[in-house]
């Protein structure tokens, strides 16, 4: 990945997104995320099983610039609202991803 990393560097991307591990799966596969981010010279934003405690400890490490929340938006479309006062999430019905009727799309309960 060095080259294409060296390569992405050159272009002044506005971030590079990441998902990390394998979205099936553990999020904890082995990779060196920071030599990546080192070459390509932008913005990191990572994905890939962040609650906000591990966002949070990711920004603060230094870890990431930015963190983006794929699932938990979908049982949650009021997410960043149940963020900020820490409100519980919605579990979004896996069944319901990629498909298969309206069922899921619309149907997830707001705080408001």
């Amino acid at each position: 990945f060095n080259h294409v990393a060296d390569e992405l560097g050159k272009l002044g991307l506005m971030y590079v997104h990441v998902i990390e591990g394998a979205t099936g799966g553990t999020r904890h596969i082995p990779f060196d995320y920071e030599a990546l981010r080192t070459r390509t010279k932008a913005p990191w934003m990572v994905n890939n099983g962040y609650d906000l405690n591990l966002a949070q400890q990711a920004l603060a490490r230094g870890q990431a610039d930015l963190v983006a929340f794929g699932r938990p938006f979908i049982g949650n479309p009021d997410l960043a609202l149940r963020l900020r006062t820490h409100a519980t999430l919605n579990a979004a019905d896996s069944k319901t991803f990629y498909g298969g009727g309206a069922k899921g799309y619309t149907d997830y309960p707001t705080l408001a």
